[in-house]
């Protein structure tokens, strides 16, 4: 087939700035594809396509005459020639074409009996990446040239692109790892805080349990009940201290041995315990003595009744082998008055003595 001569319709000077300005406003590596694409096609070639390899993947696109994309088909003759071109210009010293000047000023112009292919490279320091025309009839040697110096300044201007694009990029995705690792710094700090708050606040729990019965201890009770007893002061509630002791230890831990009587000391606990509510503060103050905040309920004879009650409970259901017998002490709180928490424990530790005295007259 002879040689078309003509080269009329060959974009210029103003395409190519046009081209450019497009470009600059190209956000993506896709946009710059497409809008190169757009200037690929008035190069009145019938197909044109871009191959561009970045982070190690390999990315087509194969233009028709009206600029419209789509992916190249890979086995394609055409794909496989770009794909050679693309190894052998970016890939190993060698470069495609013979041109002049700057090693990247090139392009490879294929005569065949049935069309004309050109193929030039993106600049090798802007981006991996080859350019190429086809054309289905034989095309003047005049025109492939002129051709070719314009897709030598097209490749120019969008390697220039994709540079950039690709250090924005690569920036992003620097910012993007960056941020990923200060939030799983901030994750995983959290995560010990979180620890470490759980840590102590089961260090305080355990600093204020009495191990054996699993009631608060001495400190815990003061910690707890001076906050409801100030509580209790600001409304105006009803309130009362209780303070108990286990009767008869002494000989059960004789009698019986100490397990025993550790045992009684438990009994002790839960069936004090079972007299109040959860809102009062109960505890274990040490050896057989235990101490109640109570709220509500406060009145010393209901209190009195509902600790023989449960004591009697306890006792039908034998559960021990000794007769629980508790010496209770209760003190309704005036929360007008000066007096402190410890003053109304004190004063309800001398009533239960009272009491236990007289327990002590019976049992004679």
């Amino acid at each position: 087939m002879d040689e078309q001569d003509d080269c009329t319709g060959v974009p210029g000077l103003h395409d190519l700035l046009a081209l450019a300005r497009r470009l600059l406003t190209a956000s993506t590596v896709r946009a710059a594809l497409e809008v190169t694409g757009a200037a690929l096609a008035r190069l009145n070639a019938d197909e044109a396509m871009i191959v561009l390899r970045q982070r190690g993947a390999t990315q087509n696109l194969r233009f028709n005459g009206a600029a419209r994309a789509a992916p190249a088909e890979l086995s394609s003759a055409l794909y496989q020639l770009a794909l050679h071109a693309l190894m052998h210009t970016h890939g190993s010293p060698s470069r495609v074409g013979k041109g002049r000047g700057h090693p990247d000023c090139h392009g490879t112009v294929l005569q065949r009996t049935g069309g004309s292919t050109l193929l030039v490279a993106f600049p090798s320091a802007a981006c991996e990446g080859v350019l190429l025309l086809n054309w289905y009839s034989r095309q003047q040697v005049a025109c492939l040239e002129q051709t070719r110096e314009l897709l030598l300044q097209i490749a120019q201007l969008a390697g220039a692109c994709l540079a950039g694009l690709n250090t924005k990029q690569g920036r992003e995705d620097r910012l993007s790892a960056r941020v990923a690792t200060l939030r799983e710094a901030g994750r995983h700090h959290a995560a010990e805080m979180r620890r470490s708050v759980a840590q102590m606040a089961e260090a305080r729990d355990l600093a204020s349990q009495d191990v054996m019965t699993g009631l608060l201890n001495r400190r815990g009770f003061f910690a707890q009940a001076e906050h409801c007893f100030m509580l209790a002061r600001q409304q105006a509630l009803t309130c009362a201290v209780v303070f108990a002791d286990v009767d008869g230890l002494k000989m059960v831990n004789d009698e019986l041995g100490h397990e025993r009587g550790d045992e009684l000391i438990r009994y002790g606990g839960v069936v004090f315990q079972s007299a109040f509510q959860d809102a009062d503060v109960v505890a274990r103050l040490g050896g057989d003595e235990f101490a109640a905040f109570v709220f509500d309920d406060a009145a010393p004879a209901a209190i009195h009744a509902r600790l023989r009650v449960r004591v009697t409970d306890f006792n039908r259901s034998g559960r021990f082998p000794h007769a629980l017998s508790l010496s209770v002490g209760v003190v309704s709180c005036d929360t007008f008055s000066s007096a402190s928490l410890a003053d109304y424990l004190q004063m309800a530790d001398a009533e239960m003595y009272q009491q236990k005295h007289r327990h002590v007259r019976c049992a004679r």
